[in-house]
């Protein structure tokens, strides 16, 4: 029995075969750019989405004779306008980088008390939430969205044209800032307060629900299976939670992409300890079971830049993975007093971090760039260190580390990163924890195991373990020690 795991992010989307073992029997992808009609938007062109999703489905579809479930995540914001008709009113589907959500949000903020929002929601970064996008689509296209019968998200939407029967999960709903984490119901005291039409919006359940076979008519087009049953999906950091083995509290994820992502399962007695933080909060698979998500937004970001700026002649001899393993092979075991601070945006995770901008001190005639790049990775792992201080003082622990994502395949970095840390990490053996989640769901759904926790234990292999070195404080003490200093200096300027 197989199964396919469907992703949709900002810059493509993937489909996947997968067998009840975890294995990839078949892999396709399409890639697709923002819509920039004005400087500051950052807009998907959602027919095209539509159509890339069914490019991907078509190529693997030989592949998929087996296949019994499907399941589809997406980034967590955008929505999708529908007609009578099925058809998208709304060709923009406005991201959460699109500065168009700020705006908007700056318009709507005074309507509800920050703490109360926080409370029903668990989000501390209102600007980037559905609600905004709402609110711009309804006043800046009044005529289309008039005609509006249905709102859902791209992960629902794709649930939907498949299946022809729509629903929300808990996570992708608390997106939306108008769904009660806590009755895992609509809101309707936020709905009048944002003036929200919650009727065009589907009904809310645990994802893996099951919405039918797959339509015939799309059955025929993409050659799949007619007995191929259409599963709820989710929001992509939960699918990558999933597929990364954090199933149990205290587990947590690093996505170490272009943003370090942190998101750390928790259960309800510790919202309470999050109320003056107010870090993003999220529901996970069942109900009283969350995730807590904390960025670094430069992250992947600073290794590149370190790359392109010092090693050029690395990237014309081999490109980036040559220049990669060149730094790596090379890394000294010590910087040699050297701090590096990756703050190389003036973009900030809360606006209760400090602003400040990146810098290297310390340097002095005869550093190496290989001495350079030890600075980066310490720096980058100190940043983490910071993250996981911030869940300590509000009563969150994380007893396990799972890495993925692209810098997770550096040993140099995670073994410092497991030093700095003074924790195990564990990396998976294959990057693609977001579409194992799915294809996890799928399984327990059709029975092949009991409950995810049983899944994860055959679809998330641990392919290296980082077990932590004593080192001298000595690193960790300067590093925040000039952090906070450059951060006091910023305030000044």
């Amino acid at each position: 029995m197989d199964f396919i795991g469907i992703d949709v992010g900002t810059s493509g989307c993937k489909a996947s075969v997968l067998s009840q073992t975890g294995k990839i029997l078949a892999s396709a992808a399409r890639e697709y750019g923002f819509l920039h009609s004005e400087q500051g938007h950052a807009a998907l062109d959602l027919p095209l989405v539509w159509e890339s999703i069914k490019d991907a489905l078509r190529e693997i579809a030989p592949h998929a004779g087996d296949v019994r479930a499907a399941t589809a995540s997406s980034l967590g914001e955008t929505i999708v306008v529908l007609d009578q008709n099925d058809r998208i009113l709304l060709p923009e589907g406005i991201t959460y980088i699109d500065t168009r959500n700020i705006e908007e949000w700056n318009r709507l903020a005074g309507r509800i008390d920050p703490a109360r929002l926080y409370a029903l929601t668990g989000k501390g970064m209102p600007q980037i939430a559905m609600v905004n996008q709402y609110s711009w689509h309804k006043g800046n296209h009044p005529r289309a969205f008039s005609r509006a019968k249905r709102i859902l998200f791209v992960d629902s939407f794709v649930t939907y044209m498949l299946s022809g029967e729509a629903m929300l999960d808990y996570s992708t709903a608390s997106n939306s800032l108008l769904f009660d984490i806590n009755q895992y119901t609509w809101s309707k005291e936020l709905a009048n307060a944002f003036e929200v039409d919650l009727s065009l919006f589907p009904s809310v359940g645990r994802m893996g629900t099951s919405l039918g076979k797959i339509r015939k008519s799309l059955s025929e087009e993409l050659g799949l299976p007619q007995d191929m049953e259409i599963l709820v999906g989710c929001h992509d950091q939960i699918s990558a939670t999933i597929g990364a083995g954090a199933i149990e509290a205290g587990a947590a994820v690093l996505g170490e992409g272009s943003t370090e992502a942190l998101n750390v399962r928790v259960e309800r007695e510790n919202l309470l300890h999050l109320q003056k933080s107010r870090l993003p909060v999220e529901p996970f698979v069942d109900r009283g079971q969350y995730i807590v998500m904390i960025s670094k937004l430069t992250h992947g970001t600073c290794l590149k830049w370190f790359v392109q700026t010092c090693g050029r002649d690395l990237l014309e001899k081999g490109g980036y993975a040559h220049a990669y393993d060149t730094f790596n092979a090379l890394c000294p075991p010590s910087s040699e007093g050297l701090v590096f601070l990756p703050y190389l945006s003036r973009t900030y995770f809360s606006k209760e971090e400090p602003q400040a901008l990146g810098v290297f001190l310390g340097l002095e005639n005869g550093v190496s760039r290989e001495t350079m790049y030890r600075a980066v990775l310490e720096g980058l792992s100190c940043e983490t260190k910071s993250m996981l201080n911030q869940l300590s003082r509000h009563s969150i622990s994380v007893e396990r580390l799972i890495a993925t994502g692209g810098a997770s395949k550096s040993p140099q970095y995670m073994q410092i990163k497991s030093n700095l840390l003074r924790k195990p990490i564990s990396v998976l053996d294959n990057a693609e924890s977001g579409i194992r989640g799915l294809a996890m769901v799928c399984a327990v759904k059709k029975g092949c195991f009991q409950d995810l926790s049983e899944a994860s234990k055959e679809f998330s292999r641990i392919a290296q373990c980082y077990t932590p070195k004593k080192i001298p404080d000595s690193v960790e003490n300067r590093y925040f020690t000039v952090s906070s200093a450059i951060k006091d200096l910023y305030k000044m300027l």
